[in-house]
């Protein structure tokens, strides 16, 4: 047994009247596609009203608020690790050959002193030896000199005298050349300090900058991993807000549901009990009237047909809907 059925048995049962089955009532739909429009007129009136049944008047939380709130979620947008370290370690690099820079140029002004005197002592010491040169020369010529007014230049005296004075120039000229060289040897040490000084400098940098470089890679990094947990958190926490929100209204929503359920219900109790009152009576009085002066005009089978295939008419009638049934059944036509 379908539901229509069952309901034109216990309808039939009320009224005593039975329905047929199959009445054709297409000649008065366009009829009471008016009347409907005319009711639902009259239902919008009441809505908008003051009067408006606070059983039907809720507006729904679920089109009041949002079905999520929406967070602006932070995102980290600095560096990763890779560029950390690769950039650090490019300024650390710039600021050591810097420096470096400046024990080279340090290094090159301190040698270029030290091998200017190197020059100059070297030019000293040529000045010197030729100035010896000079001097045996002179005493040479001056012994030749001597000996021809003696006549004594073919004699053996002139070869030992030369060989004499050779053997003096010889022996001065080595002892000015172990001077140069001592001097020169200590100009020479003096450069090669200068640089052992700059090569010990460049490598104490080396360490000194490598030690900067590690330390300052792990203090970037601490601080990228303090922003990243920062922002993890208040992330968290805007997600959990977002799963609590949607919680609430989850829960918002059901405690409507269950309270205009509960309201509906007492005041239908209220209005089988004692009927519709005051504007919501006047209201739905007109509907009924105008219900019944439309269905009441129509033959009885064609009207009881009608009113049981019209849902729309059942809403709209609401307590009234059964008594406009037993009114049309009741007429006699």
């Amino acid at each position: 047994m379908t539901w229509d059925d069952f309901t034109k048995k216990v309808k039939a049962f009320f009224t005593g009247k039975k329905v047929a089955d199959s009445v054709d009532t297409s000649p008065y739909d366009e009829g009471e596609k008016d009347l409907i429009d005319k009711l639902g007129q009259l239902d919008e009136e009441f809505k908008n009203s003051d009067n408006y049944d606070p059983g039907k008047g809720y507006e729904d939380i679920s089109d009041l608020l949002p079905e999520k709130q929406t967070f602006e979620y932070l995102k980290y947008e600095g560096d990763d690790e890779d560029t950390i370290r690769s950039n650090t370690k490019d300024k650390y690099d710039a600021l050591l050959e810097d420096e470096k820079k400046k024990v080279d140029d340090a290094l090159n002004t301190k040698t270029a002193v030290v091998e200017n005197k190197k020059q100059a002592t070297d030019e000293e010491y040529s000045q010197k030896q030729e100035q010896i040169d000079r001097d045996y020369d002179e005493f040479q010529k001056a012994l030749e000199q001597e000996l021809v007014k003696k006549g004594l230049y073919r004699s053996s005296i002139k070869q030992g005298q030369t060989q004499a004075n050779e053997q003096a120039r010889a022996w001065e000229s080595n002892e000015l050349s172990s001077k140069r060289n001592v001097d020169i040897s200590s100009l020479d040490a003096e450069i090669a300090r200068l640089q052992g000084e700059a090569n010990t400098a460049i490598q104490q940098l080396d360490l000194s900058y490598a030690q900067q470089l590690d330390s300052e890679i792990e203090r970037l990094l601490d601080k990228r991993n303090k922003e990243i947990a920062s922002i993890d958190k208040y992330n968290n926490t805007l997600k959990e807000k977002e799963t609590k929100y949607i919680e609430d209204r989850a829960k918002a929503i059901e405690a409507q549901l269950a309270q205009r359920l509960k309201d509906e219900l007492t005041i239908k109790n209220m209005e089988d009990k004692y009927g519709y009152v005051g504007a919501k009576k006047e209201n739905y009085q007109k509907r009924f009237d105008m219900a019944y002066d439309y269905y009441s005009a129509l033959p009885q089978d064609v009207a009881l047909q009608m009113l049981q295939k019209n849902k729309q008419l059942e809403e709209y009638l609401g307590a009234y809907y059964g008594r406009l049934i037993t009114e049309i059944a009741k007429t006699k036509k």
